[in-house]
């Protein structure tokens, strides 16, 4: 084949302005949400100019659409759709953002949310979007929910599969064993053409340590088999999106067969990435950039924007304490599901709490530390080159390296890394000193202690940039 450029987006949101954009209640809820929600038609309006420019032959998009599943929002992000295509092709999938699978949808006005509103159940979903993939198919397969994964060749000598995987008939993500006879059929069959394979779907298959924090054991093992059974039918690359984390992952099989997902960042929320993949026989080199500004309502914000935005909620729950601001307190607990009265009750505990965390420095972060392992948590000489650091800055870093897979690094065996790793292996090494047998918890506080170097690194491979040999 010769050689072709596509793009790649994931989780775009879209959220219609019809469903309220103003009003304490959806000011809450906004702050809430590490991804944008009316401003996610600047997001995706920029997004599409950049790609636009980029020379890329086509777009995939890797579900969630919509907010939730709106009819309007469905409608609006239909018509931007429409109009991209007339400079490229765009494959989609839709997801469980796109058919409501919670059965909550709202609208907001003023401090009122309504759950009155329209939206598009999981069959309507492909014959909605069908001139985006649907109607180019060279093969397609129908769900139990009659929700549709199709194949197309968007050029001679690659095949691609946009794949449903919103259930496996068994109460969670994946496919039937009809279904993935089908992919092991389609893939088959792609092989006899001489095609590079390569697929989307929405939920992510191989579980970094700090995804095996917040998943169930059943879940990861899961995820695993099906990584390996790609892998073993010769499906090497799989797109996904669903975390809004960006991270490339390598696993192999029993029989040594490599498999490789690279799992997309939300468009809509910081980093705003465009995964932008250079194909061709010897393999995929992949490059991502991130959306740098967009505009709403004729204002210009930035990725830095974006960046803060994720870490909104926490930011403004310290501050209003800090402040000694309750009822604003009470208000922003309230979207993390803690009602108005219980808010009332943790007040008095929350508000010393949160100060004092406020200004908390490594330095006397580590002090507490070793006083509780008699001087062995952490290495002093380190503590000491970063000790003026607020601790509460450390997490929020943290947290963007967990969203953008690490682009600002730091070096094994730096003050830093060391400090940050020893201090998440911190509650593990404690728990197992006391002796305490909760299995689920010495588990979970394990995967936290191993998840730390990733976190500093990015992992064993670049979450960002990268060549994958066919």
């Amino acid at each position: 084949m010769n050689k072709t450029k596509f793009a790649v987006i994931a989780d775009p949101h879209y959220y219609s302005e019809k469903l309220g954009c103003s009003g304490s209640a959806y000011e809450r809820r906004a702050g809430s949400d590490q991804k944008m929600l009316a401003p996610s038609r600047g997001t995706v309006l920029a997004a599409f100019e950049e790609i636009k420019k980029s020379g890329a032959q086509f777009l995939m998009i890797a579900g969630d659409l919509s907010n939730d599943g709106e009819r309007c929002s469905h409608e609006e992000m239909r018509e931007i759709l429409y109009e991209f295509k007339k400079t490229m092709p765009v494959y989609v999938i839709t997801a469980t953002h796109d058919w409501c699978c919670d059965g909550n949808p709202r609208r907001y006005d003023g401090d009122n949310i309504y759950n009155d509103v329209d939206t598009i159940p999981p069959e309507e979903l492909h014959e909605f979007y069908k001139d985006f993939g649907l109607d180019d198919a060279i093969a397609e397969f129908h769900t139990h929910q009659d929700k549709v994964s199709y194949v197309v060749r968007p050029c001679e000598g690659l095949t691609v599969f946009c794949l449903d995987d919103d259930q496996n008939g068994e109460g969670g993500s994946g496919y039937s064993e009809e279904h993935f006879q089908w992919i092991t059929e389609q893939t088959e069959n792609a092989k006899k053409r001489g095609d590079i394979v390569l697929g989307m779907q929405h939920h992510h298959l191989h579980l970094t340590e700090f995804d095996r924090v917040i998943n169930g054991r059943g879940s990861v093992e899961y995820r695993e088999r099906l990584c390996k059974r790609f892998a073993d039918i010769g499906f090497p690359v799989m797109f996904t999106g669903h975390s809004h984390m960006q991270h490339l992952r390598k696993i192999e099989s029993d029989n040594g067969n490599p498999f490789y997902e690279m799992n997309v960042g939300s468009i809509s929320g910081y980093p705003a990435p465009i995964v932008y993949v250079e194909a061709d026989e010897t393999g995929l080199d992949i490059k991502t950039e991130h959306l740098q500004s967009f505009t709403y309502n004729g204002e210009t914000f930035t990725n830095d924007y974006l960046k803060a935005h994720a870490t909104r909620l926490f930011t403004k729950v310290i501050d209003a304490a800090v402040k000694n601001e309750k009822r604003d307190f009470s208000a922003l607990v309230a979207c993390l599901g803690i009602n108005e009265e219980k808010a009332n009750k943790i007040w008095i505990i929350a508000k010393p709490a949160l100060k004092w965390l406020d200004k908390l420095t490594v330095k006397k972060a580590a002090r507490i530390m070793n006083f509780f392992s008699f001087g062995k948590a952490i290495d002093k000489s380190a503590a000491r080159e970063i000790g003026s650091h607020k601790v509460m800055d450390i997490v929020y870093s943290t947290f963007h390296s967990i969203l953008d897979g690490s682009l600002t690094k730091h070096e094994e065996g730096s003050a830093y890394y060391t400090v940050f790793t020893q201090a998440m292996a911190f509650p593990y090494r404690f728990v197992k000193k006391l002796k305490i047998k909760n299995s689920g918890l010495i588990r979970t506080l394990n995967h936290v202690k191993n998840a730390a170097p990733e976190l500093m690194t990015g992992g064993p491979l670049d979450n960002n940039n990268y060549f994958i040999e066919l």
